[in-house]
């Protein structure tokens, strides 16, 4: 263990049978949002070779259930264009599902509350025996825009989110160096901000650091095939590079 804690909220496909009957969408075009939403090959290009201690994976689909949002819809502002915790809307604005209170909290118990439970734990593993932990917020993001980004228009290869109370400038600055020193152009909070905060740690712990990277899925990826590419392998080892600099960061 380390106190860095990479966290992976958007790299699952798995929509189990029993909730792929929530979905209005065909077989062709639920695969074509999956597609457009998930985080591919965020794991291994973040997480691979780590022992599972040192990462939070969720285990299915956003589009059954986004770890990443607030869970309250009136505290999430993609909750707006019907992208909250429960997607009920495409990414391009479409029906995907109707749920009803009930539905939703069903899974909200069963995906959104153990995935936190299970973050709030190796948050406070670290905190109890390094006094630090800094979470890695581990994304992806694709070329063209989407409804809950901040901005339209080019954008950088590397996206840097930051949180505030819990993402010290040193941190963000040094994101913004590193990625720099390797060739990248670099966007702070830009296309997407904020970056995951345990939720027993939000606001109230000030040793838990977290920091957002978004990498342009161009740079590793076919986004029409969703397969990787040539440019994955360098990816993946600049992010190990990044992961090392990190624990020498909140060793310090």
């Amino acid at each position: 263990m380390t106190p860095l804690l990479v966290h992976v909220p958007h790299d699952a496909t798995a929509i189990p049978a029993e909730d792929r009957r929530d979905f209005l969408l065909s077989e062709a075009e639920l695969r074509a949002e999956s597609l457009r939403l998930t985080d591919a090959h965020t794991a291994a290009l973040y997480a691979e070779g780590l022992p599972p201690e040192d990462f939070v994976r969720a285990e299915v689909s956003r589009l059954v259930v986004d770890v990443e949002r607030f869970a309250d819809d009136t505290q999430e502002p993609c909750a707006r264009v019907g992208m909250g915790a429960t997607y009920v809307r495409t990414a391009d604005g479409r029906p995907l599902r109707a749920l009803t209170p009930e539905r939703r909290a069903e899974l909200m118990a069963r995906y959104y509350w153990p995935h936190h439970h299970r973050l709030d734990a190796s948050a406070a593993a670290r905190l109890a025996r390094f006094g630090r932990c800094l979470v890695l917020d581990a994304h992806s993001f694709p070329t063209g825009p989407l409804p809950t980004q901040l901005a339209s228009g080019p954008s950088p290869e590397i996206g840097i989110g930051t949180q505030p109370g819990h993402t010290p400038p040193e941190l963000s600055d040094l994101a913004v160096d590193f990625f720099r020193a390797h060739g990248y152009s670099v966007g702070v909070d830009v296309p997407f901000s904020g970056a995951m905060v345990p939720n027993a740690c939000f606001g109230r712990e000030p040793r838990l650091w977290s920091v957002m990277i978004e990498v342009r899925r161009d740079l590793y990826m076919d986004e029409v095939s969703g397969e990787r590419h040539a440019g994955f392998t360098r990816t993946q080892a600049v992010l190990a590079q990044l992961r090392a600099v990190l624990v020498r960061f909140a060793a310090t």
